[in-house]
């Protein structure tokens, strides 16, 4: 009796899996028919639909309609993905150059990630667990501007799984956003400086331009909470750059809720680049510390970085509105 009920579950479970594989296997069909159904459509064309469905959808909040924008949407992203010159290029073994900022700038990306995660997780948590967070830095006062520093000390002190952990229960948060812009162009200088203190006193806009060498780095393949890289080619840049100028900030959250870039209205063509975006690298002398400018999108500042055991460390970050270090 036991063997024949075993049999049953089995053959039970293999009809289950039979009809879940072709369930899987029609949707597969139904998505390739329908991307080769909207591949002859210009990529504007793709755009301008999704936006509109967008549209729509926001004042009548019609599912019909979200499905839609979501289909035209998902169909630009997936034609994006499949250029040629979409993803992050690899670097020749002989620009070492090159590896050494993008190994700077993943460190620096790291840092960044760690600290945006804890800050998102603190400004969920309530007084008292903040205060108590606070006493840990060695005060339970409230957080003012002139105590910042005591403030950030406090939200690094958060343990990364903590906040991760919380983060993720979001349903829209930072883990839902797939796609990363990259577009890593950095200008860099070598200087005579031996130690960072001497690296730290070089103000960077004392150095005229011409003086400035100009490298790029490949981006990398995923972020460090594994969002997917592409990069803008010559095609994407322009179509985006294009669309941004013909819609209303309230209109670009239809994209923003999938990428993350920085974005600035004021500029010129439009800056379609992740945050944060690292702009100028100051090298001391035997290139194993490294001053590097960044902009984060709403602050702009240098981080201080030391190559340790063969590998690139923060050591300090310095806001450019107060140069306060925060040491760790």
């Amino acid at each position: 009796m036991k063997k024949i009920f075993v049999n049953c579950v089995l053959v039970l479970l293999a009809i289950a899996l039979l009809c879940g594989c072709s369930e899987s296997n029609e949707e597969g069909v139904k998505s390739a028919n329908r991307f080769e159904e909207l591949k002859t459509l210009p990529l504007d064309t793709v755009l301008s639909r999704a936006i509109a469905f967008y549209e729509q959808y926001q004042a009548t909040n019609d599912t019909l309609l979200r499905d839609s924008m979501n289909d035209y949407k998902s169909h630009f992203f997936a034609r994006w993905k499949r250029s040629t010159d979409s993803l992050c290029a690899t670097i020749s073994a002989d620009d070492s150059l090159a590896t050494e900022l993008r190994e700077i700038y993943e460190a620096v990306l790291k840092y960044f990630f760690e600290y945006d995660f804890k800050h998102r997780y603190w400004l969920t948590l309530d007084t008292a667990r903040r205060e108590s967070l606070l006493v840990m830095v060695g005060s339970a006062q409230k957080v003012e501007l002139e105590n910042y520093g005591i403030r950030e000390a406090a939200i690094m002190g958060i343990p990364f799984e903590e906040a991760s952990s919380a983060l993720k229960k979001d349903s829209v948060g930072i883990f839902k956003i797939v796609y990363f812009v990259q577009s890593l162009r950095v200008r860099y200088i070598d200087t005579v400086a031996a130690d960072m203190e001497a690296l730290q006193k070089i103000d960077p806009f004392d150095i005229k331009w011409s003086e400035r060498k100009e490298a790029i780095s490949a981006c990398m393949e995923k972020t460090p909470i594994g969002q997917q890289v592409l990069v803008l080619n010559k095609e994407y840049k322009s179509l985006l750059s294009n669309f941004m100028k013909t819609k209303t900030r309230r209109d670009s959250h239809f994209l923003f809720r999938e990428i993350s870039a920085l974005w600035r209205f004021w500029n010129d063509p439009f800056p379609f680049h992740s945050f944060p975006t690292a702009l100028r690298a100051i090298f001391n002398k035997n290139r194993d510390m490294v001053n590097l400018y960044v902009d984060n999108g709403y602050i702009q500042g240098l981080f201080d970085l030391s190559k340790r055991s063969g590998k690139w460390e923060v050591v300090m970050f310095r806001s450019e509105w107060k140069y306060r270090g925060h040491k760790r």
